[in-house]
């Protein structure tokens, strides 16, 4: 495969389950970068933490943030989706549960999350009939228009940078990983990842969190 760009999410895969950085994952992606493979990273987290995070390890790649609603570029910002739906039903879950809102959904524009202690099968029955998706990752349950997910984002990534799905590979951790998965001809699953990712990838790497994205670099030859 002629990979050209690279797919990487942030928490769980770039980081530790404390969310703490790898310097040695951060170093790996300007590495490959410098070997001229587009470097972008797909968080479910808001833009100006995934802009920034971008920005400070030397990216050059389009920034895909909030599950793949938003995708940044250069000074251009383009939203697939929008939160009106994804509120209402917020709004909704606090009439019957106890739902504690996100901090940073004070930045989102285009989906809504909540704690990840949150019950996920009651969030379920109670917007059963809705059009809306909800996905739990390792860190926060999401609340996202159908169509709303890394794959959507990740799509619309290759269409800026006019690329196909044989030229791109993506790594991940978590069940909100496996759209962009499919998107991409190659991908990665860190050795603790979920069960999902794991299934939809096409790589399992032996070792965890960033550890595991310099493997599965490596195994593709960008490394």
């Amino acid at each position: 495969m002629d990979i050209k760009a690279i797919a990487v999410d942030i928490d769980g895969t770039l980081t530790d389950r404390n969310r703490v950085l790898s310097t040695r994952g951060m170093e790996a992606l300007r590495r490959v970068q410098d070997r001229g493979t587009i470097v972008c990273l797909v968080s479910g987290n808001v833009l100006p933490i995934a802009y920034a995070l971008s920005t400070y390890i030397g990216l050059d790649g389009p920034v895909v943030a909030e599950n793949g609603g938003i995708v940044c570029h250069g000074t251009e910002v383009i939203e697939l989706f929008d939160m009106e739906l994804p509120r209402k039903a917020l709004h909704r879950l606090q009439e019957e549960m106890e739902v504690k809102e996100l901090f940073t959904n004070r930045w989102r524009r285009t989906e809504v999350a909540v704690d990840n202690s949150a019950d996920l099968e009651r969030m379920r029955e109670l917007l059963e009939g809705w059009e809306l998706t909800i996905e739990r990752t390792g860190f926060a349950i999401h609340i996202m228009n159908v169509g709303h997910g890394k794959g959507a984002g990740v799509g619309k990534m290759a269409a800026i940078l006019g690329l196909g799905a044989g030229e791109m590979a993506a790594f991940g951790d978590s069940d909100n990983d496996t759209s962009m998965f499919r998107r991409c001809a190659a991908s990665v699953a860190v050795a603790n990842a979920s069960p999902a990712a794991k299934a939809a990838a096409s790589y399992v790497s032996r070792k965890e969190h960033a550890e595991g994205v310099i493997e599965g670099l490596e195994e593709l030859g960008l490394l």
